[in-house]
């Protein structure tokens, strides 16, 4: 088996079926469908199951998160590639085929980045990977929305995927532990491709695998005080823990102090403009981030030990810098809109 597909779903059965409607009448034979079930009430499962014999559904008994649900994919997967796509995407009949096409020319690399175009603009891009900013949050290649002029047409090397567009060489996973369950929602995406460049196993944009994702869905889902939660907490929680388990130790004691400062600059904006609520998430993430280091320095010690190469030599690679400002016009967005785009990667 040449690919097995992951796509994890939740209440969202109408989107999960035009999915695997897309990917099964893709241009590729060599592949296994995989939908995992967060704990849907909508009746996803059933449904599922009596329409697309083909497939394998993985029913879990709640919302376990996407990091947790695509590691349970992985285990009964069949492929040596993995390919994860959100719910709310379609793919270009050739999107597998160009994928596994990258994966089989270079053995170095172990992430592929497919080309995400909005699924209802199809003249605009929605994802074409991330870099690292010198602050520890992620600068995005091109902002959601933008006109596609033809400028990302071009492969080139980012720090990490976008779940709702890729494929990872299943023995990278494997070797880097797949998807951390800890970080339930945002940021997964990126510390798994950190921990890839770590092993060995370089990430790649790949224009030529094209999907088409439907942004923002999850907001329509789960509601905006959900997603207002997910994006404080899990956003702060989880970008904290990244550093922490990835970084070289003088990148750290660099880099984390003035990432905490500006999450700490957010939470005090809130509070003065009387939303005392995000005050509250991105200290509660925060103090996650302490009382559970000890479990967060036996997963550094493990990650620090398979590292193949040096933070400076990876940084002339996925990082770019940017002036303060921009960061700072995305806080004030984050409080605005309430999702973390740029700092945390929307579904």
């Amino acid at each position: 088996m040449r690919s097995s597909v992951i796509i994890v779903t939740y209440n969202g059965k109408n989107y999960v079926d035009a999915c695997v409607n897309s990917v099964l009448s893709a241009n590729s034979t060599d592949l296994e469908v995989i939908v995992v079930d967060n704990g849907s009430d909508d009746g996803t499962v059933d449904f599922l199951k009596d329409k697309y014999k083909q497939i394998k559904v993985v029913a879990l008994d709640k919302n376990y998160g996407p990091a947790y649900a695509r590691n349970k994919g992985v285990e009964v997967s069949e492929g040596r590639y993995l390919g994860f796509l959100d719910n709310d995407t379609l793919v270009d009949p050739n999107w597998e085929n160009e994928a596994a096409k990258a994966l089989d020319s270079d053995p170095n690399t172990g992430i592929v980045q497919c080309k995400l175009i909005l699924s209802k603009e199809r003249n605009k891009l929605d994802y074409v990977g991330e870099y690292i900013g010198q602050n520890g949050f992620l600068v995005q290649r091109v902002k959601a929305g933008e006109l596609d002029n033809g400028e990302f047409n071009e492969s080139v090397p980012i720090l990490a995927a976008k779940s709702a567009g890729m494929f990872i060489r299943k023995e990278t996973f494997e070797k880097i532990e797949g998807f951390d369950k800890d970080y339930f929602i945002y940021v997964e995406e990126t510390d798994l491709g950190w921990r890839s460049w770590l092993a060995g196993f370089k990430a790649v944009y790949i224009p030529a695998s094209v999907v088409f994702h439907e942004f923002g869905t999850s907001t329509v889902i789960l509601g905006k005080s959900k997603n207002n939660y997910n994006a404080k907490f899990h956003g702060t929680k989880n970008y904290i823990l990244t550093l922490i388990k990835n970084l070289e130790g003088g990148s750290l004691a660099r880099i984390l102090p003035i990432h905490l400062f500006l999450w700490l600059g957010l939470a005090w904006y809130s509070l003065l403009r009387g939303d005392y609520k995000p005050f509250l998430w991105i200290h509660q993430a925060i103090f996650w981030n302490i009382t559970n280091l000890e479990s967060t320095l036996i997963k550094r010690k493990r990650i620090q030990g398979i590292r193949t190469v040096s933070d400076h030599d990876l940084f002339r690679i996925v990082m770019r810098k940017k002036e303060l400002s921009y960061f700072l016009a995305k806080v004030l967005k984050v409080h605005k809109v309430g999702n973390a785009e740029g700092f945390v990667k929307t579904k």
